[in-house]
């Protein structure tokens, strides 16, 4: 499973809950995060365990 799929998962696990324990704001924000992981899907399906899969640019001395 990637990382966005694990995050997307999370985030629904996190809505039923607020919305079982009657919190109306926090399934609210919680839908708001999930589209906004939607919008960077890409960046977070590039991306394995945390790291970036991108070259990473050093400085010069």
């Amino acid at each position: 499973m990637d990382d966005f799929a694990q995050m997307i998962k999370l985030l629904e696990s996190a809505k039923q809950l607020a919305d079982m324990n009657g919190m109306p704001v926090l399934a609210y924000f919680i839908e708001m995060a999930k589209g906004e992981a939607r919008g960077q899907k890409g960046t977070l399906r590039e991306r394995r365990h945390g790291q970036d899969k991108r070259p990473k640019i050093e400085a010069a001395e």
